[in-house]
């Protein structure tokens, strides 16, 4: 196994439903042998990080996914009026967690909508949290944690590989689904930068071809998640030897 002497953990970031490709991106991490003390995620990196924390493997997470019924459930949301059938089904997965009965440290990015400052979750319920962090406006409305009402982490910070190191990591791998470049254009883009400078190594699947609405496209975009982990094989054992962390 990768890491047994030194610390790695995996940074997750946001896309929507581009995150089939954090799925297919783990899933060649593991057949290469890998596993990570820690994860933290933002948006839809924090859903698959979560139910890779509660202790799902890579395939078991992408049929989770998969079996999801999205358009029913935003209908579910509008007649609501709120999000709980979202937490419902989330609280289902993850069989109602706290973050103390995950199997790994696990930390989700939100979003102060008044502030705009990063909010970090680690406490709680991982179904609350992971829909704070994931909340993108105009789709889903804030949620309120505490005396805070959250919004979609990718605002303030959008591959948390400056999260994922806090956690306790010696070296962090984070996966974008954006290009990093399209986080510092703009006056406002430098903050979600920040953890992504904070990763030693950052894939980036190529899904400009993608919308984070795509959901159709959920297989091709796990494909393109596993190929770049094999594309980068190299690359990223390298990296891990420069620091001393033996394969």
């Amino acid at each position: 196994m990768f890491g047994t002497k030194k610390r790695v953990a995996l940074a997750l970031g946001s896309g929507g439903a581009k995150g089939m490709a954090h799925v297919g991106a783990l899933k060649a991490l593991e057949e290469r042998g890998f596993s990570f003390c820690a994860v933290a995620g933002t948006s839809i990196g924090s859903i698959v990080g979560a139910l890779y924390a509660k202790g799902y493997s890579a395939t078991d997470i992408g049929e989770l996914l998969k079996a999801i019924d999205m358009k029913s459930l935003a209908f579910a949301v509008l007649a609501a009026g709120s999000v709980a059938p979202v937490k419902d089904a989330l609280d289902r997965i993850l069989d109602e967690s706290d973050f103390s009965e995950l199997a790994l440290p696990f930390a989700a990015v939100a979003t102060d909508a008044e502030s705009g400052e990063e909010v970090v979750l680690r406490s709680g319920n991982v179904a609350e949290a992971v829909l704070a962090s994931s909340a993108m406006p105009p789709f889903f409305r804030n949620v309120a944690i505490g005396d805070k009402m959250l919004m979609d982490g990718a605002f303030s910070n959008a591959v948390p590989g400056d999260v994922a190191r806090k956690l306790g990591a010696d070296f962090v791998i984070g996966v974008s689904l954006s290009p990093a470049e399209r986080y510092v254009r703009g006056s406002a883009a430098a903050e979600p930068q920040r953890g992504i400078s904070s990763c030693d190594i950052l894939l980036e699947p190529d899904l400009t071809a993608y919308a984070p609405t795509d959901v159709t496209a959920s297989a091709a975009m796990y494909e393109i998640g596993y190929e770049c982990v094999a594309d980068r094989f190299n690359e990223i054992t390298a990296a891990m030897r420069a620091h001393h962390i033996k394969l």
